[in-house]
């Protein structure tokens, strides 16, 4: 009961933090989006987008621009960021989850001492929105790698049908699926408002840091430098771009059997101790009472998360996109 009360508190007080938050940001959004009526009720709905909204349409909007600084903040050391779209109540509600389940786990499940549960919460309430926002990069960086060479072929299209390379980047944005639509309206945008192709080309290139991308870039900054069939050129970075996900594929399947390997293992010891909690509780009883036995258990536990992540950074070198 003695251990029980700080921990019921501590939850609560997390829990009541998210509440409180939650509403703070309806109630908050609801009085902008009264006052932005009521300004154009008085000054009309007419208005031109500003040069700085044109470049970054985040910044003109309050509530994207939190969120990207959250995003910042939870993101830092992450090469790539482009393809992240918590917002500041996604991360903050994943962070209060994340440092809720460390302490529930570290204080009443493995009796550990405050101190060490208190830390555990603190780094589990950073690195919870850490991996959300990792998750929906990757899952950006396969979708965008999967619709880049259909993209292409479009480009390629509308340049053997006569239009100017910068009118093709305008159609694609307007034409292609997300999250590769994005990156093209931002480069049309760039050049809607003076900055040269070249530049925005460079600027994408290095923001959505993808091979396959910068091979793109680089094709087209050569093209207009030296002259020469763009087309022809495109279609066959089109084809390349093909066969590098062909041979990604090829060896995610080749790996197919490591990692069901590592699956297995990792699973057997859970199961064991699985059924010697049903079978004989008592035999694993020390673990959970002695000091030392709560030590191996958390030992076992960082050897265990430890080999997982070197089989996952094993396998993620020989089928990553980038």
């Amino acid at each position: 009961m003695t251990l029980l009360l700080p921990g019921l508190l501590m939850f609560g007080l997390l829990v009541a933090t998210g509440v409180a938050l939650f509403f703070i940001l309806i109630q908050v959004r609801r009085t902008r989006r009264e006052f932005e009526r009521h300004v154009r009720l008085i000054g009309g709905t007419t208005e031109k987008r500003s040069a700085t909204e044109l470049a970054d349409p985040g910044e003109a909007n309050w509530r994207l621009f939190f969120g990207r600084r959250a995003r910042d903040a939870f993101a830092v050391g992450l090469p790539r960021r482009w393809g992240m779209t918590a917002g500041v109540l996604s991360l903050l509600l994943s962070g209060i989850a994340g440092a809720g389940a460390a302490w529930l786990a570290l204080q009443f499940g493995l009796h550990m001492p405050d101190w060490v549960a208190l830390a555990a919460a603190v780094a589990a309430f950073f690195l919870a929105p850490r991996a959300l926002l990792k998750f929906q990069q990757n899952g950006a960086d396969k979708r965008f790698m999967e619709i880049f060479p259909d993209t292409i072929d479009m480009v390629i299209r509308m340049l053997r049908a006569g239009l100017p390379i910068t009118a093709a980047v305008r159609a694609v944005g307007e034409e292609a699926s997300p999250p590769v639509n994005q990156v093209f309206i931002n480069l049309a945008d760039k050049m809607a408002i003076g900055i040269t192709f070249e530049d925005a080309l460079a600027d994408a290139g290095q923001r959505i840091g993808l091979t396959d991308f910068r091979f793109f870039t680089v094709a087209i900054t050569l093209q207009r430098a030296t002259g020469g069939n763009l087309a022809t050129t495109l279609d066959i970075l089109s084809d390349l771009m093909r066969k590098r996900r062909a041979a990604r594929l090829k060896a995610k399947a080749t790996t197919g059997e490591v990692r069901m390997s590592a699956y297995v293992l990792g699973a057997i010891p859970l199961l064991i101790i699985g059924g010697l909690f049903v079978i004989t509780p008592d035999y694993l009883q020390p673990l959970f009472v002695d000091p030392r036995g709560r030590i191996i258990i958390a030992v076992a536990a960082a050897s265990m998360l430890t080999g997982f992540a070197t089989i996952r950074q094993m396998m993620r070198s020989v089928t990553r996109a980038d």
